[in-house]
């Protein structure tokens, strides 16, 4: 029953979006863990891709396989804002919410405790001042949103509730524990509203270039991209699991298939393979976890 049902989310898909043939060309190509450590995470960020083992523990891929990065136990990693220019930020969290940021020594990675406790964080690009050459954002237990002042090496409280944060190019979203959305206003320092068609919590990504998409989870996960334009979200199919929206596109998956956005064709192609996560990075490609816990890169011929 369950193939039956995501064949039929993927028939759902194809209809609403013009599904293409699948690219057979492109697929997903194992990469080594060392000591075949199981990975439960993979962040792509701008310049460098991170994961956690089932341990705790981060990996670092270094080009050629994920190596052990640090000892330290993290439930969360959070890795973004890289370029050719800088590097990426990382930051994690670890069970009980503290906050960590990672930093390179000689060869080593250390990560240093920082003040505060939270149950998610992002990072990603800084464009607005010297203060914020990285947006680093993060919710605690009770909602409340902060956000890393790099001049004054602490987190600043920013106005509102909300329960999920994303960062993209230039630009903050957030969702509340319900169906609305919000985006951060940089001149006023404050989240308003955007109008919402969602009937639950909406799974939201964004982009480099600021490009918005949302699952809503409370209607047959539905999918929707945002018109920049019209400032409202268009509905497009049903039976998304996961979407996320990096340097390498717009990819989602329902159920362990994997597709990905065709701008040219306004539809989604399918990739080969099987994932139950995925990660696009601004520009460190585009990852993911299957479900034995393998990790797996996007590869073209």
């Amino acid at each position: 029953m369950k193939d039956r049902t995501k064949k039929i989310s993927i028939a759902i898909l194809a209809v609403v979006m013009g599904l293409a043939q699948s690219v057979t060309a492109q697929s997903f190509k194992k990469i080594k863990v060392a000591k075949n450590a199981p990975l439960v995470q993979v962040a792509s960020g701008g310049a460098s891709v991170w994961a956690l083992a089932s341990n705790g523990n981060p990996y670092r891929f270094n080009g050629k396989s994920f190596a052990l990065a640090n000892t330290i136990s993290l439930s969360q990693i959070a890795v973004g804002g890289g370029n050719a220019a800088q590097a990426d930020e990382v930051w994690g969290l670890n069970s009980s919410g503290s906050i960590y940021r990672a930093s390179k020594s000689g060869t080593s990675w250390i990560f240093t405790q920082v003040p505060g406790s939270f149950t998610g964080i992002v990072v990603g690009p800084g464009y607005q001042d010297a203060c914020h050459p990285y947006e680093v954002w993060g919710l605690n237990s009770g909602s409340a949103i902060f956000r890393y002042n790099y001049c004054n090496n602490s987190f600043d409280q920013v106005p509102g509730i909300l329960c999920d944060i994303q960062v993209g190019g230039s630009d903050v979203w957030g969702a509340q524990c319900g169906p609305n959305t919000f985006r951060f206003d940089f001149t006023t320092g404050t989240f308003f509203p955007i109008s919402s068609p969602f009937t639950g919590f909406p799974a939201l990504t964004v982009g480099p270039t600021g490009e918005v998409w949302a699952i809503d989870t409370g209607s047959s996960n539905r999918l929707y991209r945002f018109d920049v334009f019209r400032r409202a979200f268009d509905a497009l199919g049903s039976g998304t699991t996961r979407v996320q929206a990096g340097g390498d596109g717009v990819w989602v998956l329902v159920g362990n298939e994997i597709l990905r956005w065709q701008a040219s064709d306004f539809g989604f192609r399918q990739v080969t393979g099987s994932l139950s996560s995925i990660s696009v990075g601004s520009g460190g490609g585009v990852w993911g976890i299957n479900s034995s816990h393998q990790v797996f890169a996007f590869s073209t011929p």
